[in-house]
């Protein structure tokens, strides 16, 4: 069946505008450019075996255990563990920090139930609505979960804990998905998922609850440029981000980024010659290599963080000036995966990469 791809008009403000004042602790300063940033430890140890916090505790000595999704709202910021299978919460100046759903192991329960009490499998992003609810990108149990933010009971919004493909046109519970890595709100009234290893973007209707298919057909190629998303193979969809003009789609396995233009429908690449390596820095992003990205953010001005999971760095696409940058983090990270942007009035942005096999989360402000 052919699906024609709509995005109607963005109904929601995606980055909010704070005020906060971060730690300064561990911070190291280099040379000032458009995203030069002072960069610090913000939560975790380092360490796998530090305390975990179930109360709330300072989030520099706690562990935050292979660290990946971070979500940046109005009232503080989140985070998903992946080794020990939980979501945490901070408030914005880092002073703060605990455990707001998962047990610490693996599993798929709880469901009806208080989230703190539920298991998960690998959860590896985490997003919030307008009214507070987190939906979760429950990886390896190849689900959508949701918690509710009045009553913190969680359900299961799509997937039935079973890898595989089916379901569109039908209910999440009858849906089936293969590790989903990301998710994104599209603004209306849908949530978007990277089915990563079906090499597809879907989409759950969170009202109907429908699931369908907005790109990929299954096969492991790259997207031909220009035409509907809806026509074409998306190789690896690992991460997601979304502004009013486009949905940015990050293909791992693709070793690139593209957007899907939110008016036509129409997929382009913006970034990655689709091989493995790291070059292009100063040049034109389409001619640059990416070697396993992952991440993805927009910033205030518009342009691209991505974590460039395989080069061990953080990449920054200004899209205005059409050139590409690795962004001088002076700690040596393993194996990054997330990143978000928290925007303030009158500030610069401050931006966040989780470190993920260090164990923490840096903040570059």
């Amino acid at each position: 069946m052919r699906f024609t791809l709509r995005f109607p008009s963005f109904g929601l403000v995606f980055t909010a505008v704070f005020i906060i004042q971060l730690a300064a602790a561990g911070s190291a300063v280099h040379a000032q450019t458009s995203h030069s940033r002072s960069w610090s430890v913000f939560a975790g140890t380092g360490k796998p075996d530090s305390p975990i916090a179930v109360r709330p505790s300072d989030p520099t000595t706690v562990a935050l255990q292979n660290v990946y999704g971070i979500e940046v709202t109005a009232d503080g910021i989140f985070f998903s563990t992946v080794d020990d299978h939980s979501i945490w919460k901070s408030d914005h100046n880092g002073t703060t920090i605990r455990r707001i759903a998962g047990t610490g192991e693996k599993g798929l329960s709880g469901d009806g139930g208080p989230a703190i009490e539920a298991t998960f499998n690998a959860p590896h992003e985490i997003r919030a609505d307008r009214d507070g609810n987190l939906f979760v990108a429950d990886t390896r149990n190849h689900c959508i979960r949701r918690i509710d933010a009045a009553t913190g009971v969680i359900e299961t919004l799509a997937g039935d804990g079973v890898e595989g493909f089916r379901g569109d046109g039908q209910t999440g519970d009858k849906a089936r998905f293969s590790q989903p890595h990301s998710i994104v709100l599209d603004g209306d009234g849908g949530l978007l998922v990277a089915d990563t290893t079906n090499h597809r973007l879907r989409r759950i209707d969170l009202e109907t609850r429908i699931v369908t298919t907005v790109s990929g057909d299954g096969q492991r190629k790259l997207p031909e440029e220009g035409e509907l998303a809806s026509d074409v193979s998306v190789f690896g969809p690992r991460s997601l981000a979304i502004d009013e003009q486009a949905i940015w789609l990050v293909l791992r396995e693709g070793n690139s980024v593209w957007s899907i233009d939110r008016q036509s429908g129409r997929i382009r690449r913006v970034a990655g010659t689709g091989k493995k390596g790291h070059s292009g820095d100063g040049g034109d992003p389409l001619s640059a290599t990416f070697r396993g990205p992952k991440g993805i953010a927009v910033d205030s001005a518009g342009n691209l963080l991505v974590v460039d999971t395989e080069n061990q760095a953080m990449r920054y696409v200004d899209l205005e000036n059409n050139v590409i940058d690795t962004m001088k983090i002076p700690f040596k990270m393993k194996r990054p995966h997330g990143t978000a942007v928290l925007s303030r009035e009158g500030n610069e942005d401050v931006y966040f990469v989780s470190d993920s096999e260090n164990h923490r989360v840096l903040a570059g402000r």
